[in-house]
């Protein structure tokens, strides 16, 4: 039962809801019966599920989040079932939703997970939190960003840090620029004359320099983490009403859904770079990009990280620039998306370019 991912959420009713929470050790005597709400998502299905019998004051509550990833998908499937039940286990108050199970093959390794099914059932935050995309950074939360991703990077530190076993970091950069490069091409014949001289030399110089001087980065061995990979402003859920203060507290980290080509064990400057850069205007990123690194770093310390300096994580983030540049060029590996981001690829490809080329001109800025 509890290996037995549905095809669809036609195919999930509350028997098996109520199997799956028993055999991950849930009493589900309160569960008369169930209602399910289907839910817009992009690539999966998602649907909040009503219990009912369940009560607030029941071992399961009254309503859960399922994520339903069916056979065929093009992820790691058995990543985003660790992310929630194993990678951070011992990590108090952790900034991930709590999951009460997640379906799927128990005896198969991350590497050949590809497209293997999964379902989770996780708390349901729906009525009080939202995604990020629609909202504003300020120092505030930008600091909040920075803590919750280094207190998970934190808890996996170090180049041992998968509990997956061992990376070949040359194997692993390797295939991930490969994919990413096979977009270059048709973005710039996509972009035309509209991208003038000087912008296309230097996103032609990401690929024939900087990629290499962030490999060596990486090779050096230090600051690298287990990475969350994506977590752009819709993976990040916070309270849909900031407190008197402004705050919006607490901060969770969402679908962490690599491909086969995702790096997973990297700097993890990286995240904070796909965080931010490709996503937060210019003026948002000069504005807040110092907050986001001082809650990082303040983190690192707070969690025992103490082998990485200060600037050691300005000039990581210098050199994971690149990333962001990265991401907007992938799209164009795709013909589909090629066209069809395109609304999104080329203000992320201009961010991109207007940081490194900041950070070029006069070094890390004061506000740091």
């Amino acid at each position: 039962m509890s290996d037995d991912v549905p095809k669809s959420l036609d195919a999930v009713d509350a028997d098996w809801v109520a199997g799956v929470l028993r055999a991950h050790g849930h009493e589900t005597s309160a569960i008369t019966g169930m209602r399910i709400e289907p839910l817009r998502a992009e690539n999966s299905s998602v649907a909040r599920l009503h219990l009912a019998g369940a009560t607030d004051h029941s071992p399961v509550p009254p309503t859960l989040f399922l994520k339903l990833c069916p056979s065929g998908h093009g992820f790691l499937g058995a990543s985003e079932r660790a992310y929630y039940t194993r990678d951070y286990d011992g990590l108090s108050e952790a900034p991930i939703v709590s999951c009460y199970a997640a379906v799927g093959r128990r005896d198969i390794a991350m590497a050949d997970s590809i497209g293997e099914g999964y379902a989770l059932l996780l708390a349901d935050l729906g009525t009080d939190f939202v995604d990020n995309k629609l909202i504003e950074p300020t120092d505030a939360h930008a600091a909040s960003l920075g803590r919750a991703i280094g207190r998970l990077h934190a808890h996996r530190w170090g180049p041992d840090a998968d509990p997956e076993g061992p990376h070949d970091l040359d194997a692993d950069f390797d295939r991930c620029l490969a994919h990413v490069s096979s977009g270059l091409a048709p973005v710039l014949d996509a972009l035309g004359d509209t991208i003038d001289a000087a912008s296309r030399k230097r996103l032609l110089l990401v690929f024939e320099e900087d990629v290499a001087r962030l490999y060596a980065r990486a090779m050096q061995g230090a600051g690298l983490t287990l990475v969350h990979g994506d977590p752009n402003p819709t993976n990040v859920l916070t309270p849909r009403e900031p407190d008197d203060g402004g705050n919006r507290q607490p901060l969770f980290l969402i679908d962490r859904q690599p491909f086969d080509w995702s790096l997973r064990l990297w700097l993890g400057a990286s995240d904070l770079v796909l965080a931010s850069v490709p996503y937060w205007s210019v003026d948002a990123r000069r504005a807040h990009e110092g907050a986001l690194l001082r809650g990082y770093h303040a983190a690192l310390l707070a969690e025992g990280v103490t082998d990485h300096s200060w600037d050691a994580l300005v000039d990581d983030w210098r050199a994971c620039l690149v990333h962001a540049v990265l991401v907007a060029v992938e799209w164009g590996a795709d013909p589909a998306t090629l066209d069809s981001m395109r609304w999104l690829w080329e203000a992320q490809l201009t961010r991109a370019l207007t940081a490194l080329d900041d950070w070029e001109r006069g070094g890390p800025p004061t506000r740091l």
